[in-house]
């Protein structure tokens, strides 16, 4: 989960980090928005469910499609989650918790290549994260 943090850090800085166009998305700013300022607005911001719902929807949109720089950056959009769940299982775990961080990541990578994006109901909770429910295709 290091590597996926460093990477999504190299993503959103310098002088063009890379940005989500939130033009039209009701309740976030009207302008492209780089990822980490995008990634505080759901975290800590007042969004409503369906505009998390929404961002995370089109995340994965253009994860599936344009890959690379996009597929880190839903991870590392998801990473407060994907820590937390790490932790709970590491803590139940006798073995290498490198083991568990890279499955945790490996089963995100998974659910966002082969799901369908139905309902978007909450499988994170209300925390502004992943918030789409995995049905398989």
């Amino acid at each position: 989960m290091d590597i996926a943090r460093s990477g999504f850090e190299l993503l959103v800085t310098g002088p063009e980090p890379l940005s989500f166009d939130c033009r039209g998305i009701e309740g976030l700013p009207d302008r492209r928005v780089p990822l980490d300022e995008l990634l505080d607005r759901l975290l800590h911001g007042h969004c409503s469910q369906q505009v998390k719902d929404t961002v995370w929807a089109l995340l994965v949109e253009r994860s599936r499609t344009v890959g690379s720089a996009w597929t880190l950056a839903c991870v590392g959009m998801a990473l407060p989650a994907l820590a937390g769940v790490a932790k709970r299982l590491t803590a139940r775990y006798a073995g290498d918790p490198n083991d568990v961080h890279a499955e945790v990541l490996a089963g995100f990578l998974s659910a966002r290549a082969r799901s369908t994006l139905l309902g978007l109901a909450s499988s994170f909770g209300s925390s502004g994260l992943p918030t789409v429910e995995v049905w398989p295709r």
